[in-house]
């Protein structure tokens, strides 16, 4: 078996949180290497909407010419019954005023072949089979290229960046909390003359095919290359989440926006793709985040938000966040800075994810489900503050409305035990 000389940081993925992490030690100047099992593009189970959260993110990264490209929304109607509202991005300093629409494939490649012009060593078709440990440290990983051939590449520090099932955490002892509530996402592409539109749409009508109601919802995003991504995600607080059909709910779902968007419902132009969205916290949901020599990102630390299960905002935030401690270890510190790490998640994600939380419990209870999804589309006013708080748009040193209400719900929320 061969070796290869060790660099700064080895990253496990390269999904939006391993290449956004590659991205910014390379920036810092720190040798790099990633290793990504497939090769891109690649397609995911994923709902392409990237919140002005993550937009911040390509902008800051120096992408905002390249995003051009992709379509712009500038918020959400959400959908219950025969109403709607639409409710537009709230407007915050440290945020994009919109959102973009992009197929995961683009976002992928776009991110790590950006990772690689700042200097990161990115290899595709190389699977991270096995950590290296030396005396309790985690020293690099034992690699399977695309031909068989086994190699150890090792490095001073890793960043674990492999997605929901996380194999090469596993093996490190990273586990996810049982019983925390998680997503069952199940989407595919169709042609629409509205793939243009401005908005992304939610509807809060999911029911199984005996007319019960389900914790979740659909979606349609239009994607505006003349083709809308609908999808449906399930949480697994649902009552009988393991004997429901996601398949049948993906159908039931495009037969029913057929005719508003003008599909035709038995002609998908991709191929239908799920998912499992580990959610529902950032601290405890998947554990431990950091160990000795490595830290936890994205899906792999289980941070996709538990109100909408999207996860590419935090993905590519705790990417960059992971960047800024390993450059402290690297540079000042040593190892002893990764332990900085879960404390930055948690002032970042914890309040805002027990809430989260709680509220995916409440929404497992069908008739709660409806009331909340049929007050939102009779009053703006609450549609407007459901999305600040969900989407993480809230202006903490504000003194309105949605601030208020959301400090009493997150003070509420401490006094609960933990979901």
């Amino acid at each position: 078996m061969t070796s290869t000389n060790p660099v700064d940081v080895l990253v496990i993925g390269a999904g939006p949180a391993g290449s956004t992490a590659a991205y910014w030690l390379a920036q810092h100047g720190h040798r790099v290497t990633v290793l990504e099992r497939r090769d891109f593009p690649r397609s995911k189970a994923c709902g392409d909407a990237l919140t002005p959260r993550a937009v911040q993110q390509l902008d800051d990264m120096g992408l905002h010419d390249a995003s051009e490209r992709w379509h712009r929304h500038d918020g959400l109607r959400i959908r219950a019954g025969e109403r709607e509202v639409e409710v537009r991005w709230p407007q915050h300093p440290r945020q994009a005023g919109h959102g973009l629409v992009v197929r995961r494939r683009e976002l992928d490649e776009l991110l790590a072949a950006h990772a690689g012009r700042a200097g990161a060593r990115v290899l595709h078709g190389h699977d991270a089979i096995e950590p290296i440990v030396e005396r309790g440290f985690v020293r690099g990983a034992v690699v399977r290229n695309a031909v068989g051939d086994h190699s150890r590449l090792e490095a001073a520090y890793i960043v674990v960046a492999d997605g929901a099932s996380s194999v090469f955490g596993r093996a490190l002892g990273t586990f996810r909390t049982r019983g925390w509530p998680f997503a069952t996402a199940i989407r595919s592409y169709w042609e629409s003359p509205r793939h243009d539109e401005p908005f992304i749409e939610a509807s809060f009508d999911l029911c199984d095919r005996a007319g019960n109601a389900l914790p979740g919802y659909g979606w349609v995003a239009p994607v505006g290359d003349g083709t809308v991504n609908l999808g449906v995600g399930l949480l697994s607080t649902a009552r009988d989440f393991r004997g429901t059909n996601v398949a049948h709910l993906l159908d039931d779902h495009v037969a029913a926006m057929a005719d508003r968007w003008g599909l035709e419902a038995d002609r998908p132009t991709g191929v239908v793709r799920i998912g499992r969205i580990p959610m529902g916290g950032s601290v405890r949901s998947v554990r431990p985040s950091a160990g000795p020599t490595y830290l936890v990102v994205g899906d792999a630390a289980g941070v996709a938000s538990p109100f909408t299960g999207m996860g590419i905002d935090t993905a590519m935030e705790t990417g960059r966040m992971a960047a800024d401690v390993l450059h402290e270890a690297i540079t000042e510190g040593g190892p002893s800075a990764l332990q900085r790490y879960p404390r930055l998640l948690d002032e970042a994600y914890a309040e805002h994810d027990k809430l989260g939380r709680l509220f995916a419990r409440l929404a497992g209870r069908p008739s709660a489900m409806r009331q909340v999804s049929n007050a939102m589309v009779r009053s703006h006013l609450l549609a407007d503050l459901v999305l600040r708080i969900t989407s993480g748009s809230l202006r903490h040193a504000h003194l309105g409305a949605p601030e208020a209400i959301d400090r009493l719900a997150r003070a509420a929320a401490k006094l609960a035990p933990d979901a």
